[in-house]
C-alpha cells in the first residue's frame, strides 16, 4: 500500500475500530493489543475471519498469514486510541469533559459533577465505576475507564445526542494502558492517593507512577485541581502543564471549605475563594462524613471552573442523593444500616472518622475480604479494622461472600489467611462465614434496637444491604441480644 498514512487511507473504509475480536463486525480495524494475561495477535486470524479490514500490530512478524492488510505500529495501545478518536472525529473535542483520577472519592465526585452539570440545565455525561450515562440513557460497565475503543464510542455517542458536559473517572490500570491517551479534558481532578492495588503490576510503585501520568493528559489550557491535604496529590500538581488549583478543607488552599456542622444527616460548610462573588459560598450536603466536603468541594472548584453559578452548585450539591455504596445510609427496623465499599485502609478510616456523628448503642460489622486483589492489600485492610476495633471494640464478622462473586473477585486461601492473620495478631475478636448469607445473618442476629450496622467491602458486600433487607422483611427480630455484641461475637471462629 503506497501511502504515508495507510492507517488514514483504511479509517475512509473503515466500519469501526476494536481490540476485541469478539466484537469485530465486517470492516472493522481490529487492533492487536497485549495485556497481561492475553495477546491480541493471538485473535487475529479470529478477527479476520469475523470480517476485519486490517490488523493493526506492533509484533507484526508473530502474526500468521492473514488476507488483509497488516500494518506495523510502535505501540498499539497508543494506536488503539489515536485510531478510535480519528474514526469518531475527535468527540472529546466537541465536550467540557472532567477528568478525575485518584484512589478513593472517584466516583462521589464525577457523579456530583454530573448532577451539578444537569442541575445548570447541560445534558450531561458520566463514565465510570457505576457504568456509562449518555444524557437520559444509561449503559453497564465492566471497566471503571473502558478501553480507547468503547470509551471514543461512548463520547462519540454524548456528542452525537447533545450532550454538552461530562465527568469521566481515569483509574491507574486506564492510564498505565492508555485508554485516555487521545482524550482532551477540559479540565482534571485528583482526590487522593493511597495503597489500595498493591496486586498491580509492578506494586505501589507502579500504581503511584500511573497516576503521576495523569497530568500529561492534560493541556495547557486545561488545569488540574488537587487535594491539597495528600501530598502526592500535590506532587501530580507539580507536573501539570496548567497552573494547578488546590482545594481543603480547614486550611489555606485556592478553594478552602469551613466544615459548620457535621451530623450523620449530612454536612453544613462554606466554601470561600477569589472565584466566588463575595468570596463565599454557604453550602450543605445531605452526606455524612467529613471525606464527602472535600469530595463536594473539589466537584465544586471543577464547576466553578465551567462558568455553573455559585447558588446553582450550592442547590445542586443539597439535592445531590449520593452514590450505591458509598457511605449509602439507611434505618430500618429500629436499626442504622451504613453499606460502603470500603476496600483499603484510607476508606476504612474514612468510614469509622464518620461513623462518630452517629449515635448508637453498639456497632456491628460485616466486612468482606477482597478477592482476586492479593495477600497484602486484605492484611492492610484487616490492620485497618483492628485499629478502629481496639479503640472501641465492636461485632465484627468477617466473610469471603463465596458464591456471591464470580471468579475474578473469589477470595483466594491466601487472601484469607492474610486478612485473618492480621486480626489473629492483633487479638481483634471477630468471626469468620464463608458465605455472605451466613455473615448478613450473623449480623442481624448481632444488632439490637438502636444499633448500627456497617456493611463494608468491595464486590463482595455489594449484596450485602439486598440480603440484609430481605432477612428484616422475613421477619427476623431486631431485639437486644443477651450479651454485648462484640462479645457475643468473639472467639476467632474459622
Amino acid at each position: 500500500m503506497e501511502t504515508t498514512d495507510p492507517i488514514g487511507t483504511l479509517l475512509t473504509e473503515a466500519t469501526g475500530v476494536t481490540c476485541d475480536s469478539r466484537q469485530v463486525a465486517p470492516g472493522h480495524l481490529f487492533v492487536a493489543v497485549r495485556g497481561h494475561s492475553r495477546d491480541g495477535n493471538t485473535y487475529a486470524a479470529a478477527a479476520v475471519a469475523a470480517g476485519a479490514l486490517a490488523v493493526v500490530s506492533d509484533r507484526p512478524a508473530g502474526l500468521p498469514a492473514l488476507a488483509v492488510p497488516v500494518v506495523a505500529v510502535p505501540d498499539a495501545r497508543r494506536a488503539l486510541a489515536e485510531l478510535a478518536a480519528r474514526f469518531h472525529r475527535h468527540p472529546s473535542r466537541g465536550l467540557a469533559l472532567v477528568g478525575v483520577t485518584g484512589t478513593n472519592g472517584k466516583t462521589t465526585v464525577a457523579c456530583m459533577l454530573a448532577h451539578i452539570f444537569r442541575q445548570a440545565g447541560h445534558a450531561a455525561g458520566l463514565i465510570g465505576t457505576l457504568g456509562v450515562r449518555v444524557g437520559d440513557a444509561s449503559y453497564p460497565g465492566t471497566l471503571t475507564t473502558p478501553d480507547a475503543a468503547t470509551l471514543q464510542g461512548y463520547l462519540a455517542a454524548m456528542r452525537d445526542s447533545g450532550v454538552t458536559h461530562a465527568a469521566m473517572e481515569v483509574s491507574a490500570q486506564g492510564l498505565q494502558q492508555g485508554r485516555a491517551d487521545a482524550v482532551r479534558f477540559s479540565c482534571g481532578i485528583a482526590t487522593n492517593i493511597s495503597p489500595d492495588h498493591l496486586d498491580f503490576p509492578g506494586g505501589f510503585a507502579a500504581y503511584l507512577a500511573a497516576k503521576q501520568g495523569f497530568p500529561a493528559l492534560l493541556g495547557p489550557a486545561a488545569p488540574l485541581i488537587v487535594n491539597a491535604a495528600d501530598p502526592r496529590c500535590l506532587a501530580m500538581a507539580a507536573a501539570a502543564p496548567a497552573p494547578a488549583l488546590t482545594c481543603a478543607v480547614g486550611a489555606p488552599a485556592d478553594f478552602t471549605a469551613r466544615i459548620a456542622g457535621l451530623t450523620s444527616r449530612g454536612s453544613r460548610f462554606t466554601v470561600a475563594a477569589a472565584a466566588l462573588p463575595g468570596g463565599e459560598l454557604a453550602a450543605s450536603l445531605p452526606l455524612p462524613g467529613r471525606h464527602n466536603v472535600e469530595n463536594a468541594l473539589l466537584a465544586t472548584a471543577a464547576a466553578l471552573l465551567h462558568g455553573i453559578a455559585p447558588q446553582t452548585i450550592a442547590r445542586a450539591l443539597a439535592t445531590f442523593g449520593g452514590v450505591p455504596r458509598r457511605f449509602a445510609v439507611s434505618r430500618p427496623a429500629g436499626l442504622t444500616i451504613v453499606d460502603d465499599t470500603a476496600l483499603n485502609p484510607a476508606s476504612i478510616d474514612a468510614v469509622f472518622r464518620a461513623l462518630g456523628a452517629f449515635r448508637r448503642r453498639r456497632l456491628v460489622v460485616a466486612f468482606a475480604v477482597r478477592g482476586g486483589r492479593g495477600p497484602a492489600i486484605n492484611a492492610a485492610c484487616a490492620a485497618a479494622l483492628a485499629r478502629w476495633w481496639q479503640q472501641e471494640p465492636f461485632a465484627l464478622i468477617v466473610t469471603a461472600a463465596a458464591g456471591a462473586v464470580g471468579p475474578a473477585d473469589t477470595v483466594a486461601g491466601d487472601e484469607k489467611s492474610a486478612f485473618c492473620a492480621a486480626l489473629d495478631t492483633t487479638g481483634t475478636d471477630y468471626i469468620y462465614r464463608e458465605t455472605l448469607a451466613a455473615a448478613i445473618d450473623d449480623a442481624v442476629a448481632a444488632a439490637g434496637p438502636g444499633d448500627l450496622v456497617a456493611l463494608l467491602g468491595a464486590q463482595g458486600m455489594d449484596d450485602g444491604y439486598r440480603l440484609l433487607r430481605r432477612r428484616l422483611e422475613d421477619g427476623a427480630a431486631v431485639r437486644a441480644p443477651s450479651l454485648p455484641a462484640a462479645a457475643a461475637l468473639s472467639g476467632h471462629n474459622r
